[in-house]
């Protein structure tokens, strides 16, 4: 396989872009951290823009290691879309938000869990005959995406499973829901790509 010239980039959305989404591209962040080639950055449907992510969403990321500096809230726009490989959203409704704007975009667009659900419903053969010619994690996230976007057909419809909790204004539980919701896809991600 050629080397890939051009950066993947991952692109992270939610709705204000303070909690869910910066929790998702930071987490994201620091399990690439090591890998080049790969870009991740957020946005949000309504963003806070120009704020900082939520000081309890910023806490449990310290806790867990992963870089919470210079981070500023962005709106989403069509060109993010366009311009990203992978769109993890935090919801359905996200999803539905970005193929109203950009619907070509289908392909790449998944709720953060429903693309790990899927992710874990490839069969192990599939995955590592699919990731087998690929040096890079880049190169594996490109082969990837397909096998995981034609699982949408034979899986089991998303449901209210596949969102991430909204957890802006609310307690400090809802804050561990919504982390762990996030933290969960995400290290099944990383542990697949390991294979």
């Amino acid at each position: 396989m050629e080397d890939m010239t051009e950066t993947y980039t991952l692109l992270a959305v939610c709705t204000g872009n303070i909690c869910r989404s910066p929790a998702m591209d930071r987490l994201l962040a620091h399990v690439f951290a090591s890998e080049d080639g790969i870009e991740v950055r957020s946005a949000g449907t309504q963003a806070h823009v120009g704020d900082d992510m939520e000081p309890q969403m910023k806490h449990r990321l310290l806790d867990y290691g992963a870089v919470t500096e210079d981070f500023v809230a962005e709106q989403l726009s069509p060109e993010m879309i366009h311009g990203s490989e992978l769109v993890l959203t935090a919801t359905r409704g996200h999803v539905r938000d970005i193929l109203t704007d950009v619907p070509e975009s289908e392909p790449k667009v998944f709720t953060l869990r429903e693309f790990a659900r899927l992710l874990d419903s490839l069969e192990p053969a599939a995955l590592t005959e699919a990731m087998a010619s690929s040096e890079t994690t880049a190169q594996k996230l490109a082969a990837l995406l397909p096998l995981v976007a034609g699982q949408r057909d034979h899986a089991a419809t998303s449901t209210a499973q596949d969102d991430v909790v909204d957890p802006y204004l609310m307690p400090d539980e809802v804050f561990d829901e919504s982390f762990a919701q996030v933290r969960g896809p995400i290290e099944t991600l990383r542990d697949a790509l390991q294979r």
